[in-house]
């Protein structure tokens, strides 16, 4: 009786909730080896404010990373000997 549980940011679809439970019940009926029905899948929503990585909730601004171009120590420097 395998059980699934899927943690994903509140704001997914009914559709999407049933293809994700759908496609998950499938391939673990197939590895296990047991039938669809024995397969229980549980789909909890979470805020973004609830949700932490790096130490940031989920629901503040990206930090902005300003582009630059590459400066020439960061270009590694094939077939010469460190000195």
């Amino acid at each position: 009786m395998p059980v699934v549980t899927v943690d994903w940011w509140k704001g997914n679809d009914r559709q999407k909730r049933a293809d994700l439970v759908g496609e998950l019940t499938a391939t673990v009926a197939r590895i296990a080896g047991c039938p669809t029905d024995a397969v229980t899948v549980l789909v909890r929503d979470i805020e973004q404010d609830h949700w932490g990585r790096g130490g940031v909730l989920a629901d503040a601004p990206a930090p902005v990373s300003v582009d630059r171009p590459p400066v020439l120590a960061d270009v590694p420097h094939q077939g010469s000997a460190p000195r």
